[in-house]
């Protein structure tokens, strides 16, 4: 074989190209491989869930403050989740079968949330065996709850996760005129759709992840329930796939069923 700039290439360069190829491939495992077992800390009033302690989980995009004053509504929806927090995270599918649920709970105006949402969007396309669940905690004011009721009313008409992409990159004004934008461009019914933002069944799925984010104690945006582990803050591709190998290698039996 001969070498581009004409000189022959030798079997042993073969074999260091090919060691060097083989040495790139292999870094990502070595490296998830190499690093420090994860510490976990269980869930005082949630069975069998925990929560991921220490590295770069163990801050949060925004602090989550909850609502001013728990309603009657309110504490009923958190109740029902300590009753059933398989349920009110992962929905009626649980954890029927070999992938594993992943809640995300997101801001459309929190920094690191755009960067999580690729992450789980792309490991899903890549065949990584997960199931993504979207919760919309709009804890940043009422921009961000109005862009969350938005995503969620397109969710009514099957869009919502390229609504959910969309307002990812583009704030969402006040008025109308934007609504109408995003009924144009993804083909949804207008009318129906900004009936939807402004419903009763729309706004209650933002009170769910409330409910949800203060049973579990998620105090902020990020957040991710990878199975049964809580992580608050941001989590990086290696650490979010080395969880999800846990995961799957632990099956959670409290999940199975709903």
């Amino acid at each position: 074989m001969i070498h581009p700039e004409g000189r022959p290439i030798r079997r042993r360069d073969l074999l260091i190209a090919a060691t060097a190829v083989g040495v790139v491939i292999a870094l990502p495992r070595v490296r998830r491989v190499l690093q420090p077992p994860f510490e976990f800390q269980p869930l005082r009033r949630i069975s069998g869930f925990r929560r991921l302690s220490g590295g770069s989980m163990s801050g949060a995009a925004a602090v989550f403050v909850g609502v001013d004053t728990v309603t009657e509504d309110q504490q009923r929806l958190r109740d029902n989740v300590a009753k059933n927090p398989c349920l009110a995270v992962f929905g009626p599918e649980g954890w029927s079968d070999d992938r594993v649920p992943i809640a995300v709970f997101t801001d459309y105006n929190c920094p690191y949330c755009p960067i999580l949402s690729d992450l789980v969007i792309g490991l899903e396309a890549e065949g990584v065996p997960i199931r993504p669940i979207w919760h919309d905690l709009p804890v940043l004011g009422p921009r961000s709850e109005a862009a969350a009721l938005a995503a969620i009313a397109a969710g009514q008409q099957d869009a919502y996760l390229p609504v959910h992409e969309y307002l990812m990159r583009t704030v969402l004004r006040p008025g109308p005129g934007p609504l109408v934008r995003i009924a144009e461009t993804f083909g949804l019914d207008s009318e129906q759709f900004q009936k939807d933002v402004k419903s009763r069944p729309v706004a209650q799925k933002i009170e769910q992840s409330e409910a949800i984010a203060a049973v579990f104690g998620l105090i902020g945006t990020p957040a991710t329930i990878v199975g049964r582990t809580v992580v608050v803050g941001d989590i990086d591709r290696d650490t979010l796939l080395r969880l999800i190998e846990i995961e799957r290698s632990e099956p959670f039996d409290g999940c199975s069923q709903n």
